[in-house]
C-alpha cells in the first residue's frame, strides 16, 4: 500500500490537483448522476450522460493539468463569481428575515444598498458611501 501511495504522489508531482472549482465541478457531476437515476426518458438520459461526461472530463483535465498558473487563474475567476452569487443569496435571506423592521433602499447616485428603519413617512436618507442625501417615502 505504501508503494502505491508513493507512486501516486510521484505521479501528481507538478500537477494542479484539487481546488474549489474542481470541487464544484465534481459536485455538479454527482448531482447530474443522481438526477439521471430518476430519468426514464432515453433521450433525456443520454443528454444528461453527455453533461456528466463533460463534467468528469473537465474535472480530470483540471486535476491532472501541469499548467498551474492557468488553473489557478480559472479558480480565482470562479471564486469571485461564486462569492458574488452567495453574497446575493445571503443578502436576500437577510432582507427576508428583517422585512418587518427594516427597508432596503438603493442610493440613486452610487447604487449602494442602504438599510433604513421601517417607520412610516418621508425621511431624508444619507448614503454612507457617497454622502449624497435624498428623500424617500416609506410605507
Amino acid at each position: 500500500m505504501r508503494g502505491l501511495m508513493q507512486k501516486f504522489s510521484a505521479f501528481m508531482q507538478g500537477r494542479y490537483g484539487m481546488d474549489n472549482f474542481n470541487k464544484f465541478i465534481f459536485i455538479v457531476f454527482l448531482v447530474l448522476w443522481f438526477v439521471n437515476l430518476f430519468v426514464f426518458n432515453s433521450t433525456a438520459s443520454l443528454i444528461i450522460d453527455l453533461f456528466e461526461l463533460i463534467a468528469l472530463a473537465l474535472f480530470l483535465f483540471r486535476t491532472l493539468s501541469r499548467n498551474i498558473y492557468g488553473r489557478s487563474a480559472e479558480n480565482r475567476r470562479f471564486t469571485a463569481i461564486f462569492n458574488s452569487v452567495t453574497n446575493w443569496f445571503k443578502l436576500c435571506a437577510r432582507r427576508f428575515k428583517e422585512r418587518n423592521d427594516y427597508k432596503y433602499l438603493k442610493c440613486p447616485s452610487c447604487k449602494a444598498q442602504l438599510r433604513v428603519k421601517r417607520k412610516k413617512g418621508t425621511h431624508t436618507v444619507r448614503c454612507p458611501r457617497c454622502g449624497k442625501e435624498f428623500e424617500k417615502k416609506i410605507f
